[in-house]
């Protein structure tokens, strides 16, 4: 089920000990960013998943959910998504993004030729690059950056592109 008033802002990873800690994968910049858009939501965004405990242990962020105490309680969320109401994020600012607004926009050229639909955003520490799934064919990533982007424009769900050299050969 999507739902647009939905954003996903972290995913459980591996149960850590036995006392029923769980790893999260946050998408989110920082731990008091996190923080600050409870209640977190699951992804039917009417029941809530309710934490005893946040912290940040030797660069994890860990979790512990209200009335969990065994590993075997947080054996099975592994995977399961946490979701925020997009009414609890800030407000952008003039050329910034949420992912999940970029999600399903389609890339295209300075010439309107179509390249494919935005998955997903990814970074591998040198800095974010737009997933672009092709209609047919494998998928690939263009830079985000002021080299390669021409034009966002997420009310027609449309990033223009002038990719550099190389990218799309």
């Amino acid at each position: 089920m999507k739902n647009i008033n939905l954003v996903h802002i972290g995913t459980f990873g591996n149960p850590l000990g036995l006392k029923g800690e769980i790893k999260i994968n946050m998408h989110t910049l920082n731990l008091d960013s996190f923080n600050s858009l409870s209640p977190y939501l699951k992804e039917d965004g009417k029941t809530y998943w309710v934490f005893s405990k946040l912290n940040l242990r030797s660069n994890k962020f860990i979790g512990k959910l209200e009335g969990c105490d065994s590993r075997n309680c947080v054996e099975n969320l592994k995977g399961k998504k946490i979701y925020t109401s997009r009414k609890n994020l800030p407000k952008t600012k003039k050329n910034q993004f949420y992912v999940s607004d970029l999600i399903g926009c389609k890339i295209k050229t300075l010439n309107n030729k179509l390249l494919g639909n935005i998955v997903n955003i990814d970074n591998f520490g040198a800095g974010d690059l737009i997933n672009v799934q092709k209609q047919k064919g494998k998928s690939f990533y263009i830079p985000m950056n002021n080299e390669n982007i021409v034009k966002i424009d997420i009310k027609k769900k449309i990033v223009q592109v002038k990719p550099i050299k190389g990218i799309l050969d």
